[in-house]
Parts: C-alpha cells; structure tokens; sequence
C-alpha cells in the first residue's frame, strides 16, 4: 500500500511539475508578444511544443490517475476514446515538433554559403501551415484508437479505466509501420540537423579564436546560446527516447510486479514533456534577465542594504 501511494504521489508530483513549466514558457512568449515583440519561426514552434506537452501530460494524467487513484475522470467509452486518442497525437506531436524546431534552428543559423540559406527567407511565412499540417497525419495514424478503446466494465482489477481492443494483424502491423517510419524519420532530421549545427558552433568557435586575443573572452552571441540549446534538447529526447523504448521491451507482467520498475518506466514517459520547459527556460536570455532584475531589486531592497546605502560616503 505505500509503494502505491508513493508511486501515486511520484507520478503526480512530474505531472504537476511538467505542467507547470510548459505554462511558464507558453506564458513568457505570449507576454513577449503581447508587448510588441515580432515572433521568430522558433519561437512559434517552441509555443506549440509546449502547448503540446500541456496536453500530452493532462490527458496521460486524467487516464492514469481514474486507474490508480480511482477518480471516476474517465467513466464511458467516449471518454476512453478521446483521451487516449489525444494523448497519443500529441505524444506523437512532441517528436515531430521537436525535430521541426531543430530543422528551423539550423536554417536559422545557416550561412549564407549553405544550401539552407535559400530556406532562411521562406521559413518565417511557412512555419504556421507547417505547424498546422503537422496534425494532419499523425491525428489519421491514431484513427484505430477511436475503434480499440473502450470503458474497462471491471474497474477493480485494473490500474487504468480503458482497455483496447485488438484488431486484426494486418492493420495493426501497418499501424505500427507507419508510427517506425514517422519516428525513424523525425530522428533522422533531428541527428542530422543536431550534427550540422555542432559543425557550425564548431567553426564559429575556431573562428573567434582566431579573431580574438588569448585575454579577450568573446561574449556568446544570442544565436549560439539559442543553437547550444536546442542541440540540448534534442539530446534529453534522445535520452527519454531510448530510454522509453527500452522500457517497452519489458513484459507487462514483470512491470506491474516491480515497483520500482513501473515508477522508473512511468517517469521515463514524461520526462521530456517535464524537463524540456525547464531546459528552454533556463537557457533563455529573457528569463535570465528577468530573474537577474528581479533578484537585483530584492537585493537593493533588503533592508541591510538599505541601511548601508543610507551612509553618507
């Protein structure tokens, strides 16, 4: 019982977390926009990855927590279809977002002798029905939930309130096909794009060497703090990634027999919906001046410094 509740309260505590984090970041650069400033093409994809995220998390949250804290979230079979269907569009959305803002990010800071540069003109206007066309097919790959997904009748004996219903091999296995094909071509773009932008920084980093003396530290320039994060977050994707897939190898049995494992797989799932806002938040120049303004006028106002400040010099 309180392997269960700690696993209960583990599982909450991430997706209250990740929740939070994507709602700070959606509401910086809403705030950013709302005070005039013009919306860069990774900026618009970094909205809707965590827009994505918010409800990748709710959705799992509202399926898991009918099962294992037995709240009646989740009661009939449209209830069963909707929110598995949601969640897996955009568990599949994360992906293709994240290997979208890569792409962006590395036309972004192509130079002006790449092949990209011809792409850098054309993204600004392209990246909202990108965006949009996105939904497309990874909403009709999900289509077989709305026909699978039904109200488990015995709720006491499961840890979720839905159960799928199997549908004949053939379908399944071009389900699945088409799901690999997206997921190995997402990957793809992301490595090459991470790679190509590595090479850049790379010879940026040599260049600047040259230019400056051994005593001068070159300032880091915002499209390379912008760059080294993105690359950072593909990375945790990466990571999340095969770790989920490993993960997915196990027997269900030894899974539901294993606490340990189960909390580990559960966290493991989520994991870049939760830490991916914090990477971005971290790594932003608004929010660390925001902060470094913030903690600066907490400081003058302390009273100790005030008293000091008061001094006549």
């Amino acid at each position: 019982m309180a392997v269960d509740v700690a696993l209960v309260m583990c599982f909450l505590s991430q997706t209250g977390v990740g929740i939070l984090g994507n709602s700070l970041l959606i509401t910086l650069y809403l705030t950013s926009f709302l005070l005039g400033s013009k919306p860069k093409p990774t900026d618009l994809t970094i909205i809707h990855l965590a827009l994505v995220h918010t409800m990748m998390l709710l959705t799992r949250w509202i399926i898991m927590a009918s099962g294992m804290l037995g709240l009646q979230l989740v009661q009939n079979d449209a209830e069963c279809k909707l929110f598995t269907y949601v969640y897996r569009i955009t568990r599949a959305l994360s992906i293709c977002t994240t290997s979208l803002l890569s792409a962006v990010q590395a036309i972004t800071i192509s130079p002006s002798t790449s092949f990209l540069f011809q792409l850098k003109v054309q993204i600004p206007n392209a990246i909202q029905p990108i965006l949009a066309l996105l939904w497309i097919p990874n909403s009709l790959i999900s289509t077989n939930l709305l026909f699978q997904m039904f109200a488990a009748p015995n709720r006491t004996n499961t840890d979720t309130n839905c159960y799928l219903v199997p549908i004949s091999t053939l379908l399944q296995g071009l389900i699945l096909t088409f799901m690999a094909i997206r997921d190995i071509l997402a990957l793809g773009l992301m490595s090459c794009c991470s790679g190509y932008m590595v090479l850049l920084l790379h010879r940026h980093g040599q260049q600047v060497q040259h230019l400056h003396s051994p005593s001068q530290v070159p300032k880091t320039s915002p499209e390379k703090r912008a760059t080294q994060t993105i690359v950072l977050l593909v990375g945790c994707f990466v990571v999340f990634y095969c770790g989920d897939l490993v993960f997915s190898l196990f027997p269900g049995s030894s899974m539901k027999n294993n606490a340990a494992l189960l909390n580990a797989a559960m966290f493991v799932a989520s994991g870049y919906a939760t830490i991916s806002p914090f990477v971005l938040l971290t790594c932003d120049r608004m929010v660390i001046k925001f902060l470094a303004d913030f903690l600066g006028n907490r400081t003058l106002r302390s009273p100790q410094n005030t008293m000091l400040s008061a001094r006549p010099l």
